[in-house]
């Protein structure tokens, strides 16, 4: 059914190799129509005719189980009715006691290269007829010429649609890799791709730029990477690469010196397993941010937070300084008996107390947070 299908919907009717097969039939039967059609469950589909006579007419379809090819596409060879009003399998057939009163017919299946009956090509006459054996011979070869020029056709048409959808899917790639391509040149992020040798597949432009400015050469594809490492990173970076080939992403941090010109760097790197569409890792892609903006921003805010938390130090410190002049001088009173009115002494004692204990805490604090810092 498939195969039917697929010729079914090819536009042969105005076919020229076809039209001077259908020529031929005639020429060799001495009949005045001959057609090419296709047979499916349920379907006769006329496609290709020579019918002088109109005996078919502007019939494009018909139903299988009122036709002669019903017969001939179940057989192998030949199959022909010299007189359809003697053939009792046919005495109430309409083509026959109807217009257009069919008297002859010689079919012969279409046989695909792999065996599938599909159609038939077929004469046909209002008369009486019958064929010689040099004539059936000549009809079953034209027949096989038929069906072979369809088929290359179909070919063709296959071809050509599978070219139209190859195309389609080159210029989707195409569309697809300039946009990553444009993605992956205007990102401000260092990426460089690299093979499993460590080798440099692609890079970017800021990838370029930077080993231009830093190293003083330029970036190219099978360069071995590491070279462009600083000396005091190279071992990092190997582990970062050992990891990411076997499948685990890694991120480091840290700065690097790169003198004059382009000074201290702060930097976090990830190493990405780069994988195929087999997701089979074919290396690592390699990223690197700058982040020393946020770096002195942090040393910045580190700093003022220093400088707080040493001037909250000090004054926490003058703040005790006169509280232990006051403890010192209620420590003298109570030496020498005094008593006050109301027993208010041992009130204000307890009240400085509480005063020092929560200075005492605060310096303490402050202690722990400047040591934090620090770390």
């Amino acid at each position: 059914m498939e195969a039917i299908l697929r010729f079914v919907g090819l536009d042969l009717e105005l076919d020229k190799e076809l039209q001077e097969i259908t020529d031929l039939a005639c020429a060799i039967t001495k009949a005045p129509t001959a057609v090419i059609s296709f047979l499916d469950t349920d379907t006769q589909y006329f496609k290709v005719k020579k019918d002088p006579e109109n005996i078919v007419g502007e019939i494009k379809t018909f139903p299988r189980k009122d036709t002669f090819c019903s017969y001939t596409i179940k057989q192998d060879d030949i199959f022909i009715i010299t007189d359809t009003l003697a053939d009792e399998r046919f005495a109430n057939n309409e083509s026959i006691i109807g217009s257009p009163n069919l008297r002859f017919y010689a079919g012969v299946p279409l046989s695909t290269c792999d065996d599938q009956k599909v159609g038939t090509l077929c004469v046909l006459d209002t008369k009486p007829g019958t064929l010689d054996e040099n004539q059936v011979h000549m009809l079953k070869i034209i027949a096989r010429q038929a069906i072979k020029t369809i088929e290359l056709k179909c070919r063709a048409l296959n071809l050509e649609e599978s070219l139209k959808e190859v195309e389609a899917q080159k210029e989707y790639v195409q569309d697809a890799d300039i946009r990553l391509r444009s993605f992956f040149e205007s990102s401000n992020t260092f990426q460089v791709l690299l093979g499993k040798s460590g080798e440099v597949i692609d890079f970017n432009k800021t990838a370029y730029n930077f080993v231009k400015n830093a190293h003083k050469t330029d970036l190219q594809r099978g360069d071995l990477f590491v070279t462009y490492i600083a000396p005091e990173f190279v071992s990092k970076f190997i582990d970062g690469y050992n990891r990411a080939i076997k499948g685990t992403r890694h991120v480091e941090e840290g700065s690097t010196d790169y003198g004059e010109k382009l000074g201290i760097i702060w930097w976090d790197a990830t190493f990405e397993p780069a994988l195929d569409k087999n997701n089979e890792i074919i290396g690592m892609s390699y990223l690197i941010r700058n982040v020393t903006e946020r770096k002195v921003r942090e040393q910045k805010i580190i700093q003022q937070n220093e400088s707080l938390l040493s001037i909250a130090h000090v004054q926490a410190h003058e703040f005790r300084a006169p509280l232990t002049t006051i403890m010192g001088l209620m420590s003298l009173i109570k030496d020498d008996g005094y008593e006050m009115a109301g027993n208010y002494l041992p009130y204000l004692e307890m009240a400085v107390n509480n005063l020092d204990e929560k200075i005492k805490n605060v310096v303490v604090d402050i202690e722990n947070n400047m040591v934090k810092i620090k770390l």
